[in-house]
């Protein structure tokens, strides 16, 4: 239903209303004052019956009829036990037929000596009635009364009356209401097109105004309001796209669920870990990740706990997932890849331990044979032993040091190529002198094999040399007895590839991407199937 049917409708109903309420009130207004006018004069004329009845000699019957006859009302002739004596609408059979009348509340009230007033309907006549009563001589009641038509037709009169001016009232009305309600509801309609235009997303669209009455002001509270959501709408979008790119630049992974637990948002970062599609609304925590750990942080966020960061393992990632509860129901997940944190620990820790034990060998080494040669008795050639075997040992962590200075300055960006023209042969040969005893004696024979236009490389000698101490230091080391060891260049793209291969166990495929670690050891105890390069 329109509004403007709805004003007018409201309109009609409520004058209407008052219209109804003007005549049922009259009922109320106007019979409670007639009835006490009518009882007032019944009062009145009681005074004047009873001087009648203490002067006349008549009998109760015929006085009854007489005074009924002077004052035209009703009259009742009661004794002090309740009979009838007398009564102006009954005679002879049916006034011996009449039932005692001393319960009656006037007759009670005359009898104890009071005038008394009562309005009810007669048993006798059949028809509502005002009574009057009072004490008369030798103690008998004389009751008067009125029937109460003569207030209803006054009433029903009155009510006519206002019923017609009502009606009147009410035609007028209805025009003025239809009218009235057109005016009104122009405005609101057109607020209301407005209003509905803003739920769309048009915030440009305003209400005429100009009125100097209520609606005019609401018309220009309408249009303020309208501008106010306008800029605060641009301001949102703004923020919003701020903080989309914020979160989408985070190198962390967030994902926001809802009430219900199923993904609303995911950010570039969270989609790459866990493999998700562009579109990941609705996806339920069980696309996302099925590891126990990550299902219980969901859980519990969605509870409304805060979960301090937890390691959780996704696609062979170490994560550090924390969970926080929203306001109004879901939760927001902020989950770091630590994966190339913990590696570097564990490289660190690596590193520690086995950098302590190459330092602890040597060290022990020297301290044993130096508190040896604290003895004064020790012969000279055995003291010259244990001198050289304290020098070699000293070497060998005076090269330690070295290394890890090298290290240092590699990491610090200290260290400087300083590459010059140099044969390969020549400095593989150097490289590999100080292990050619050590070769012989297991046998081992080393080859250097070169291909075409590949015999000069240009590099720091220095490090050449290192490179291929380490790699013989290894491939010796690995190599059993009657086995080999090869030198070889090849031009690959403009480049010489050094390669050194060696005919031993080799190294477990798990262990190559931390050979170029200083200080790392393979496990003895592992295969050693692939060759060492």
């Amino acid at each position: 239903m329109r509004a403007g049917l709805r004003l007018f409708l409201s309109y009609l109903a409520l004058i209407t209303l008052v219209v109804a309420t003007l005549t049922a009130g009259s009922e109320v207004v106007l019979r409670q004052p007639l009835t006490e006018v009518a009882a007032a004069d019944l009062r009145n004329e009681l005074r004047l019956a009873r001087a009648l009845h203490e002067r006349s000699s008549l009998p109760a019957d015929s006085l009854a009829d007489r005074l009924a006859a002077l004052s035209g009302r009703r009259v009742t002739l009661i004794s002090p036990t309740g009979a009838v004596l007398g009564d102006s609408e009954r005679d002879g059979p049916a006034l011996v037929r009449m039932e005692n009348h001393a319960t009656r509340p006037e007759v009670r009230a005359a009898l104890a000596g009071r005038v008394g007033t009562a309005v009810r309907a007669s048993a006798s006549v059949g028809r509502r009635m005002v009574y009057v009563a009072g004490p008369a001589a030798r103690g008998e009641v004389i009751r008067l009364a009125v029937p109460l038509a003569e207030i209803d037709a006054t009433v029903n009169r009155v009510r006519r009356g206002i019923l017609g001016v009502g009606v009147v009232a009410l035609g007028l009305a209805v025009l003025f209401s239809l009218g009235f309600s057109v005016a009104v509801t122009r405005v609101l309609r057109r607020a209301s097109a407005a209003a509905r235009a803003m739920a769309a997303g048009d915030l440009s669209l305003r209400v005429p105004a100009g009125r100097a009455d209520e609606l005019g002001e609401l018309g220009d509270a309408f249009n303020t309001l309208a501008a106010q959501l306008q800029r605060r709408v641009a301001q949102l979008e703004a923020e919003r796209e701020e903080t989309q790119a914020l979160i989408d630049g985070m190198a962390e992974a967030v994902v926001a669920l809802g009430p219900d637990g199923r993904v609303r948002r995911a950010n570039p970062a969270a989609r790459r870990v866990f493999s998700l599609p562009e579109e990941v609304r609705g996806l339920s925590p069980q696309e996302v990740s099925r590891r126990p750990p990550f299902l219980r942080l969901v859980a519990e966020a969605l509870a409304g706990k805060t979960v301090p960061p937890v390691e959780v393992k996704h696609g062979g990632r170490i994560l550090l997932a924390a969970g926080h509860p929203l306001a109004g129901g879901g939760a927001v997940l902020v989950l770091l890849d630590v994966s190339e944190l913990r590696r570097l620990e564990e490289v660190r820790r690596d590193f520690v331990a086995n950098a302590s034990h190459e330092l602890k060998t040597p060290l022990t080494a020297i301290r044993g044979y130096a508190e040896t040669l604290l003895d004064e008795g020790l012969p000279a050639p055995l003291r010259r032993q244990f001198t050289e075997t304290v020098r070699a040992h000293a070497e060998r962590l005076q090269r330690i040091v070295d290394d890890l200075l090298d290290l240092s300055r590699l990491e610090s960006g200290g260290w400087r190529v300083e590459p010059e023209i140099l044969a390969v042969e020549e400095a593989a040969r150097e490289a590999w002198a100080p292990f050619e005893e050590k070769a012989v004696e297991k046998g081992v024979e080393f080859e250097v094999s070169l291909g075409p236009g590949c015999e000069l490389v240009r590099a720091d000698p220095a490090a050449l040399r290192q490179i291929l101490d380490n790699l013989f230091s290894n491939a010796l080391r690995h190599t059993p007895s009657g086995g080999r060891i090869e030198v070889s260049a090849r031009c690959v793209e403009g480049w010489v590839q050094v390669s050194v291969h060696d005919t031993g166990s080799g190294i477990p495929p798990a262990h190559l991407p931390r050979i170029f670690e200083r200080f790392y050891r393979v496990d003895a105890a592992r295969s050693r199937a692939a060759s060492t390069r």
